[in-house]
């Protein structure tokens, strides 16, 4: 039997079907046009009409018909569009551009109400194999700064590493986001969307978009002389979950046959992380990255708890970069701090059950809102558990505790609950009789405008995190001391708190008062 028009048109376009569902008069209101007009547009092209077909056709199957063609035209009009902008901007094999600008420290603002805070980049360069997907990222900033003065960020195909004074160290959570900073340059851009075989054309927008990697949306709108002035993506993140990612250029200029912006500005998750100026675009530059051994043989990451029996029902959780403290009450558990990613609070979570099988986590300390601090926290909300956190961090923690994590679903997003922040804004006191935690908002430390310590008077342990990293046995105390350590000491003493142990949440593991007394020389 002869397919219908419909049929036809459907299939060749790959088109969805509208569900029944729909009211007829919603899709007419929707897409803007008549049954009739949609009648007239088929037949105006030369297609056959089925039999039986009257200018009276149903408005449910004209709107599916029109779309379906709509779509077809976007579709076949991609690869001329996308050709003239490549013939615009340059076709290469690889490029490498360089400049200097201004830095946002990601996640790592000051409160939750501010920018990423900006640092001077003296020296940018970044060199892409379009062919090969890969990319090295080369930065010198102005002052020291953390992770160093000079910075390198290199990935290649799926797998991504920085390099520092001592190699190559696997980065494989970072993978997918440099893979979609390629794409998202102008020349990537262009090279990925003709590759997809996904991509649409927005005429009235001059607007391109695709999948990459099988579920990443990127987005670019052109110029009328085909060059790319914004792109844009959404991109998994453990604190944000959809988070926007957006680059804009402008400025473009010939750099040796190929036209690229001379500004730079990305911001992601609503706030700058690039400001950069470029000076010096070389096309088609060596480009040679080959993946390091010590990154190919790389074992898959895997959490490790360690556990540390600090007194009768406190324990420090260690084993990674972060660390976490565990209290049980007598009906329930508390921990201070959920860092890092939903990985490291199963981990931890797990650990936690193992030790208090009988009692549910129903509280979490916050020390500040740093995204490595609270990289966690969402696994612990849908866990039921309550978070504790500065006042000022209330109101943004119950946004982005109730975002979409659609790229990446994880527990919270499956098992979706309502955030229960409790704020603090001098002290909290949290308590079951016998077991206590006090809670202390900080004055004066420069890392964070709201950072918090978790005080236990009965064991006289103090949880502090960013202020004090307790460094290897026997190295000898800086000179002179770092200025936030001496802040937490000025505060202990201010607040009258009796400490015999310092639990931090970096560093080598809790250590005596009387060490951390002469780390800062006191």
């Amino acid at each position: 039997m002869r397919q219908s028009l419909v049929g036809r048109v459907m299939g060749f376009c790959d088109l969805p079907s509208v569900p029944p569902a729909k009211s007829a008069s919603k899709i007419s209101r929707r897409v803007g046009f008549s049954p009739r007009e949609a009648l007239a547009s088929l037949t105006a092209s030369g297609a056959e009409a089925p039999r039986g077909l009257k200018p009276t056709l149903h408005p449910l199957v004209a709107a599916c018909v029109f779309l379906a063609l709509s779509s077809c035209s976007s579709r076949s009009g991609v690869k001329t569009y996308l050709l003239e902008a490549q013939k615009s901007l340059g076709n290469v094999k690889s490029i490498r551009y360089s400049g200097s600008g201004r830095n946002g420290f990601f996640g790592q603002a000051l409160s939750a109400a501010k920018d990423w805070p900006l640092r001077e980049v003296t020296s940018y360069t970044r060199t892409v194999d379009y062919d090969r997907k890969s990319s090295r990222e080369e930065i010198v900033f102005a002052q020291p700064v953390f992770g160093g003065q000079r910075q390198n960020a290199e990935s290649s195909g799926d797998k991504a590493w920085n390099v520092g004074p001592t190699g190559p160290v696997p980065q494989p959570a970072t993978a997918d986001e440099r893979q979609l900073q390629i794409w998202m340059t102008p020349q990537g851009f262009v090279k990925a969307a003709l590759d997809s075989g996904n991509a649409i054309y927005d005429s009235a927008r001059n607007a391109v978009s695709f999948t990459a990697l099988g579920k990443y949306r990127i987005s670019g709108w052109f110029s009328d002389a085909h060059t790319l002035v914004r792109s844009e993506a959404r991109i998994d993140n453990p604190v944000l979950g959809d988070m926007p990612v957006t680059a804009v250029y402008s400025g473009y200029r010939d750099f040796n046959g190929v036209q690229f912006p001379t500004k730079i500005r990305e911001n992601q998750g609503g706030s700058p992380v690039w400001d950069l100026t470029i000076s010096d675009v070389q096309p088609n530059a060596p480009a040679d990255l080959p993946i390091p051994d010590a990154v190919k043989n790389a074992p898959a990451p895997r959490e490790i708890v360690q556990t540390t029996k600090l007194d009768n029902g406190v324990w420090l959780l260690t084993g990674g970069t972060h660390h976490s403290v565990l209290v049980e009450f007598k009906d329930y558990a508390a921990v201070v701090e959920a860092p890092l990613n939903e990985e490291r609070s199963a981990a931890v979570l797990a650990e936690a059950k193992k030790l208090l099988p009988d009692k549910p986590v129903k509280y979490v300390v916050v020390t500040h809102h740093h995204f490595d601090h609270i990289g966690g926290l969402r696994s612990y909300v849908a866990q039921g558990a309550a978070v504790i956190t500065h006042e000022s961090n209330k109101e943004y923690f119950e946004n982005i505790l109730q975002r979409p994590a659609t790229l990446t679903p994880d527990l919270l997003a499956k098992t979706p609950k309502p955030p229960m922040v409790q704020p603090v804004a001098d002290k909290y006191v949290l308590t079951d009789g016998a077991q206590t935690i006090e809670v202390y908002a900080t004055q004066g430390d420069t890392h964070s405008d709201e950072l918090l310590v978790a005080y236990l008077p009965q064991s006289k342990i103090l949880v502090e995190a960013d202020s004090y990293s307790p460094p290897a046995l026997k190295a000898p105390p800086p000179s002179p001391p770092p200025p936030n350590a001496v802040v937490l000491y000025d505060n202990i003493q201010r607040l009258g708190l009796n400490v015999s142990t310092i639990a931090p949440i970096h560093g080598r593991g809790a250590v005596s008062f009387a060490e951390f007394r002469r780390f800062i020389g006191k």
